[in-house]
């Protein structure tokens, strides 16, 4: 079932979400120095009202995105960042008799069923104007280490501004993730300028764990760069873990509740045209299922050449066709290729995919005459399906009369799913919209 819900903007985020059976019981690690605060709010800029020196004991009662809702000492409860604190296992002696040995006792670890309301698989569409900036959070049940709901943050894309002052990914996550959060997985789709830049701010702020590149042989000097950054980065004290094309991209672990097909990359083989084309159709494509929902995440990754018919599928949507298969591909949400170019979207691969839910994120940067997304894209998927909803991260910025500088204007996107339900929040200049048919405009 699918309900587009207003009720649930990104600041519905910072409800704490109840730990299920017994509270974690946790310790500030040794590299919180000179010590942890606690925060009033899980935000960075929220005022401090304690400050625990390592090795303090606290006790975990709740979690959001980056950090612990905790009760301290004397029963005062705030909010830590998630990077400064370590679970301590609590053990369950069985009991046994008076001579029994000592050897004999098995200690056991309690884990109890997550909160219902801890199970949401959460992703943020930010506008970042044109180009792709995607923050998932998977469901998050406060026991790290159990192999599910383990509250995983992946990124894909950062962007096309690499400056802190201009990063809107960077201005969307640091409310709510302090500096030195862990990021699990930064996924860059392929080597263009709306896309890479931005991450690389990620890197400077962030502890990233994981680095996912299609390993395409690009030739500019300013990506190469950006990948020398990566290679410098660690987390947890360990360098980053860097898996360049799909060879080495293995099975990421998410957490057991999630399916994770990273399903294509540059591939040297295949029919991927020349140029900027090529480039493109280099991206990753992902695909994500949490229960009975399912989300594609395209990249910039083609079907055809624009002057095309779009009866038939090429390049990487062929690929997929073939490779892959409809039953494969279909998926409840689809991030849609190539901000909604009239060069993706074949008919055979929306058939194939048959979403209902199409996430376009663009802005207003001019492509000669025209702007993206292309409306002939848009139509086709409106008369694939009537009942398919569009959201876009340039909601209204044609109206607004925006530009490139000022096209970053607030209309992100928030998904959110328990495995059953589809809720997605969107807004245009910050404010609330809830489309009512599919809307090529």
């Amino acid at each position: 079932m699918i309900r587009l819900a207003a009720a649930f903007a990104c600041a519905a985020l910072f409800g704490s979400a109840p730990l299920a059976g017994q509270s974690d019981s946790l310790v500030v690690r040794e590299s919180a120095r000179p010590c942890a605060k606690v925060r009033q709010r899980p935000d960075a800029d929220a005022r401090s009202k304690a400050c625990l020196a390592p090795g303090t004991r606290v006790v975990g009662i709740g979690v959001v995105p980056f950090w612990r809702k905790v009760r301290l000492g004397d029963r005062r409860t705030g909010w830590i960042a998630k990077q400064a604190l370590a679970e301590i296992d609590t053990q369950a002696i069985r009991t046994t008799p008076d001579n029994a040995s000592r050897d004999s006792v098995q200690p056991t670890r309690v884990a109890a069923a997550p909160a219902s309301d801890d199970r949401w698989l959460e992703v943020h569409v930010v506008d970042v104007g044109q180009g792709d900036g995607i923050w998932i959070h998977t469901p998050d049940d406060g026991m790290p280490g159990n192999g599910i709901f383990e509250g995983a943050n992946i990124i894909i894309d950062g962007g096309p501004d690499g400056s802190d002052g201009r990063n809107q990914l960077l201005h969307y996550l640091q409310p709510q993730a302090p500096d030195g959060a862990i990021i699990d997985a930064l996924i860059v789709t392929h080597p263009h300028d709306d896309h890479y830049p931005g991450a690389e701010a990620i890197l400077h702020h962030y502890q990233v764990r994981h680095y996912y590149d299609p390993g395409y042989p690009s030739e500019s000097p300013k990506y190469w760069n950006f990948r020398r950054v990566v290679a410098a980065e660690s987390a947890d004290g360990r360098p980053i873990v860097q898996h360049i094309g799909r060879a080495q991209f293995g099975q990421p672990d998410w957490g057991r509740e999630l399916q994770v097909l990273l399903l294509y990359a540059y591939d040297s083989t295949a029919q991927l045209g020349s140029g900027n084309t090529r480039v493109n159709n280099a991206s990753i494509v992902l695909r994500l299922v949490y229960g009975t929902q399912s989300f594609l995440f395209m990249g910039d990754a083609e079907g055809k050449e624009r002057d095309n018919r779009p009866d038939s599928a090429r390049y990487v949507e062929r690929w997929l066709l073939d490779s892959v298969g409809a039953a494969g591909l279909r998926s409840t949400v689809l991030k849609v290729a190539h901000h909604g170019s009239e060069t993706s979207s074949t008919l055979p691969f929306i058939r194939a995919v048959d979403p209902r839910v199409v996430i376009v994120a663009s802005g207003r940067r001019r492509y000669g005459s025209r702007f993206l997304p292309d409306t002939s894209t848009l139509r086709r998927y409106c008369d694939h399906n009537a009942a398919i909803r569009i959201y876009r991260t340039d909601q209204d910025d044609a109206v607004e009369r925006r530009s490139a500088a000022t096209d970053a204007d607030g209309d992100h996107i928030l998904i959110r799913t328990n495995g059953t339900v589809l809720l997605v929040d969107a807004h245009s200049a910050g404010t609330r919209v809830t489309p009512t048919a599919c809307d090529v405009n």
